[in-house]
């Protein structure tokens, strides 16, 4: 035996290795990796690897939250759409999951012009 104790192996953990057992948790269904190549060919151009690795890492990090993947979508093309920075998707990606489509407005809708030659049609008798 060594003045340094007992050979333990490697002290590189293989990264590539696929943990085995039930203790594991289920591979997720989308991977950050596979949304951005669907961003990234939805652009007309490539956009600047900064930009798309910054993105990656917001699209990660709302992946490790359990939001569904189709949310995430309509937030990158909310992103896309609008050529916002990466740092807003998690707001876009919000706004996706809870925004409340507008309610019917029970009022009448404002005209800008009426006909004033037939008031009773025009102001609908509220005159």
């Amino acid at each position: 035996m060594s003045s340094q104790g007992p050979d333990l192996g490697p002290r590189i953990l293989d990264l590539g290795s696929i943990p085995s057992g039930s203790a594991s948790a289920p591979a997720p269904s989308h991977s950050a990796k596979q949304l951005i190549g669907e961003y990234v060919a939805a652009c007309a151009h490539r956009p600047p690897e900064k930009v798309l690795g910054h993105l990656g890492r917001e699209v990660h990090q709302l992946l490790g939250e359990d939001i569904a993947a189709d949310h995430i979508r309509a937030g990158l093309d909310r992103l896309r759409t609008k050529g916002l920075s990466p740092s807003v998707l998690p707001s876009l990606v919000n706004e996706a999951m809870n925004a409340t489509p507008p309610q019917a407005n029970p009022r009448t809708p404002h005209r800008a012009w009426t006909n004033s030659a037939d008031i009773e049609n025009a102001h609908g008798g509220e005159l």
